[in-house]
């Protein structure tokens, strides 16, 4: 395994002994490879720490990736303090659940939470059991259209990255958890006025990424079961988190942590900024401005 020092972003992925961390490895692994970049490996001590760094299975996994570079960060303090510093605003932060979710046992360590709340790195919470598959197939929430150009931005980028399909989910709450159908567009009706905005956002995001296709849809109903049922079979499941500001000083909503908790493909969480992200310029070859 090498050691460099680099500036370009990298995969920081959090490690430790007893096969914690394995599936989020993998994951870290086949995202590096994708990028062209290295893996930070990111181990934070406790305080009487003496055990093994890695558990064979981990370190098998890094051995068998000669092709990537792996790099080591030590560090001893507060757990969720010492991965948010870990890694960049450019990077992204791979965590893996501890154990394999099970309808059984959803849930979501408050460490995780914690992170996801808190870092400016792109976010992704790996299943402990995780495999690549490649699917070729991303879903994406969005609650809001008002924040979703952020969302989509980097939704559609990673979804013409990957050469995957994308499937844009946008779900209303309602009263009734069983009535999931999809939303009846009326005028001047205020879920009708999101769909448009939705579709309108969509279609410009669409003519910047031409190659690749996406599908629409909305329902009602609860959204984390909505989302999670949706990425069934998916490479990755995208849901934003609300921009750090007075109203949301350090949290993480209800829906991405019920997403988080039951969720087995793995999350990324996107941390909006607020600052509004339309889409660019697109000129036809003849110069003329297609979309502003």
């Amino acid at each position: 395994m090498g050691t460099t020092q680099r500036s370009a972003p990298v995969v920081v992925v959090a490690v430790g002994g007893r096969g914690q961390g394995l599936g989020a490895l993998r994951f870290a692994i086949d995202e590096a490879r994708a990028r062209g970049t290295g893996v930070r490996m990111a181990h934070v001590l406790d305080r009487d720490d003496t055990g093994q760094i890695m558990d064979p299975y981990m370190t098998e996994a890094c051995v068998a990736a000669p092709d990537v570079e792996f790099h080591w960060r030590f560090r001893r303090g507060p757990l969720a303090d010492e991965l948010v510093a870990a890694a960049g605003a450019g990077d992204l932060l791979v965590l893996g659940q501890t154990t394999p979710w099970s309808p059984e046992r959803p849930g979501v360590s408050a460490v995780i939470t914690e992170v996801a709340a808190r870092t400016v790195a792109a976010l992704v919470v790996v299943p402990a059991d995780w495999r690549a598959r490649h699917h070729h197939r991303i879903v994406v929430g969005v609650k809001s259209c008002a924040n979703a150009g952020g969302l989509l931005a980097r939704a559609f980028a990673e979804a013409f990255a990957r050469g995957a399909a994308l499937e844009i989910v946008h779900v209303c709450d309602t009263a009734d958890p069983a009535a999931v159908a999809r939303v009846d567009v009326r005028p001047g009706d205020r879920h009708g006025s999101e769909v448009r905005s939705l579709e309108t956002l969509v279609r410009d995001w669409s003519d910047v990424f031409p190659g690749v296709a996406v599908e629409t849809s909305f329902a009602h109903g609860q959204p984390a079961r909505i989302l999670i049922d949706a990425a069934t079979g998916a490479d990755l499941l995208m849901i934003a988190r609300h921009q750090r500001d007075l109203r949301h000083l350090a949290r993480l909503g209800p829906v991405p942590r019920a997403v988080l908790g039951a969720s087995d493909v793995p999350v990324e969480v996107v941390p909006l900024t607020g600052a509004p992200t339309p889409a660019p310029l697109v000129l036809t070859r003849s110069g003329t401005i297609l979309k502003n």
